[in-house]
């Protein structure tokens, strides 16, 4: 609806602006009545061009060649219908070898002005093919021009709300796919901790319900402050060391020196909380994982490494539809603007990944 009225508005405007030149010369009927034919003329070359011709062969089928034939033999159909059309109208033509009486006064008063150009078109006795055939072929143009921005608008716009809807999803995956055995453990380890009055049950309590928090009611947005994302991370350490016998073998160094820009929340959750649930970390007495997150002017950069067991697990972290998933979260993000390189050897696996942060909140 809004197309329509904008598209109607400049109609309008071209037909007043057409009517007033007109008029300087012919009577307000006749300028009234050729403003409004050769105005809808030029709106039926704009549309058909853009809407039929432009959609037809270039944007749905993208042949270019029968494009361009066919454009020029559609310029010259519509020249010589405007010919033809506006050739019966009064207003530079003669009516059966004379010129009305208005146009005859019209014209008497021009001779004793200077406005020469007009006297003669006035006389020409036909409306002139070539202006009309010039005319038509720069609204053909204008009009692709104007379809394909529209067609790549549009396309833009639908990509935009893909990535929107993907994105809920894969948050919605994330928050469903929290290691179930994080929360069972964390609950369980808790029961001891408050059978046993131990001073942590308190501190455990609260990291569980600032996670709990974040996971439910934060990540609704698109970016989130990378200072709460870290916090956020923190705390889910600082659970899974209260669960595990060596809590000394989870090391974590976060050197980050900008707090108050934007990252996606839950991009980094799938990897640490792996570590947990594909590596040896709580399971054998020399289990380890060790984690890194630095920032330099726009760019974010996380290393996460972990041991694990290859005599117990053949795969290991983040594999299969996992790094598929989060692959393809990347990808809608951030394009080719992020690196992410994974290496398994010698029973370590480590995640190496960078990309550019946010500036703005609403800036995704």
């Amino acid at each position: 609806m809004k197309k329509i009225v904008i598209h109607s508005i400049v109609w309008l405007v071209l037909a007043y602006f057409l009517f007033f030149s007109l008029s300087l010369f012919l009577p307000d009927k006749l300028s009234l009545i050729r403003a409004v034919t050769s105005i809808g003329l030029m709106a039926l070359t704009f549309y058909l061009s853009a809407y039929g011709l432009t959609n037809w062969l270039l944007i749905n089928r993208q042949r270019p060649f029968a494009f361009v034939v066919t454009a020029i033999l559609l310029v010259f159909m519509l020249s010589a219908f405007r010919l033809k059309i506006l050739g019966i109208i009064p207003g530079n033509v003669a009516v059966s070898g004379q010129l009305s009486p208005d146009l005859l006064e019209q014209r008497q008063s021009l001779m004793f002005g200077k406005n020469l150009w007009m006297l003669n078109r006035i006389g020409a006795g036909r409306t002139p093919f070539l202006p009309g055939l010039l005319m038509n072929s720069v609204i053909l143009v204008i009009a692709m021009l104007y379809r394909l921005y529209e067609n790549k608008t549009r396309k833009e716009h639908e990509n935009r709300e893909e990535l929107q809807r993907s994105q809920e999803a894969q948050i919605l995956y994330l928050k469903s796919q929290v290691n179930p055995h994080f929360l069972f453990n964390t609950l369980n380890n808790l029961y001891g901790l408050t059978y046993s009055k131990s001073d942590q049950a308190p501190q455990m309590v609260l990291g569980l319900s600032e996670t709990m928090r974040y996971l439910i009611y934060e990540t609704e947005q698109k970016l989130v402050p990378l200072e709460k994302e870290l916090h956020f991370i923190r705390n889910y350490l600082d659970l899974e060391k209260m669960r595990i016998s060596f809590p000394e073998q989870v090391r974590d160094t976060i050197r980050v020196a900008h707090l108050s820009v934007f990252v996606p929340p839950l991009l980094l959750l799938p990897f640490i909380e792996n570590c947990f649930k594909h590596g040896n970390i709580g399971k054998d007495d020399d289990g380890w994982m060790e984690l890194d997150i630095s920032d330099d002017h726009d760019k974010l950069y996380f290393v996460c490494k972990n041991s694990f067991n290859d005599k117990v697990r053949k795969t290991t972290t983040l594999s299969g539809i996992g790094l598929k998933n989060v692959k393809k979260r990347l990808d809608l993000i951030f394009g080719e603007k992020y690196e992410l390189q994974t290496l398994k050897q010698d029973g370590e696996y480590m995640v190496s990944l960078q990309f550019p942060v946010f500036l703005k909140k609403d800036q995704l």
